[in-house]
């Protein structure tokens, strides 16, 4: 039996995030990219995680490794945490355990306002060139362009029930304490949106892990360094499978 794959996208993105790693994965049936962009029905990420639950599930999925980007971290957290039974492996991809600080949740309230006063478009403008490291966004303002487009394209409420979600994490670092499995940390040290430093902190709380540090990355690692980050989640994903 092979372990799928299941690839979780982060704030502000859908399944496309996923394509060079999806790539790299050829021929793919063992890699699942579920999308949840779209929808604002959700208030909370416990909600995120038990609608991906649900849909896994539905395909027949009865245990999987998963690897969440950002929020998508917070949702594989979530996950793991609700039905720890389903999940024989878990990666944080510039993402955290812990819970947003007072200081974050009140920028995240200031997003939300934002995006309700000058919508989507605006919104992206700002947020999307801070995802990536300074030299590489200047060295790649076709991409950016690409990024901000395809970002604006998903719905406000969408967007603002996001934001909303996820000032209101608890904090997971318990998940990763009890794992029975490696847990994979992908940490760009260029990272505005997740802190570097709470990042490393994290690595030790597992009793086994795999880390790769990216010191000229943001928190788009598999944009600015796709080979790095593929390289490693294939690596994580087969040692996964061989020790089952």
């Amino acid at each position: 039996m092979v372990y799928p794959l299941v690839l979780l996208h982060g704030y502000g993105e859908d399944q496309k995030v996923w394509d060079l790693v999806r790539a790299a994965f050829w021929p793919d049936e063992h890699v699942v990219t579920p999308s949840y962009a779209s929808r604002s029905d959700f208030r909370s990420i416990e909600e995120y995680g038990e609608h991906v639950y649900q849909e896994l599930k539905g395909m027949g999925i009865d245990k999987a490794i998963l690897i969440g980007h950002s929020m998508g971290g917070y949702i594989a957290l979530a996950i793991a945490d609700l039905h720890p039974e389903f999940v024989v492996g878990l990666g944080l991809f510039h993402s955290t355990a812990y819970a947003d600080s007072e200081e974050r949740k009140e920028m995240r309230l200031k997003n939300v306002a934002f995006l309700e006063n000058h919508g989507p478009q605006a919104f992206m403008e700002n947020f999307v060139k801070n995802l990536y490291a300074e030299s590489f966004a200047k060295e790649h303002l076709g991409l950016l362009a690409e990024h901000i487009a395809h970002s604006s394209q998903f719905p406000l409420p969408a967007l603002t029930a996001g934001m909303k979600a996820m000032r209101i994490r608890p904090d997971r670092r318990a998940v990763l304490e009890k794992a029975p499995y490696p847990v994979l940390f992908i940490i760009g040290l260029q990272d505005k949106a997740v802190s570097p430093d709470d990042a490393r902190e994290q690595v030790g709380l597992p009793a086994h892990t795999q880390e790769l540090i990216l010191p000229e990355a943001g928190h788009m690692g598999m944009v600015e360094a796709p080979e790095k980050c593929i390289d490693a989640i294939q690596e994580y994903w087969r040692r996964i499978n061989e020790s089952f």
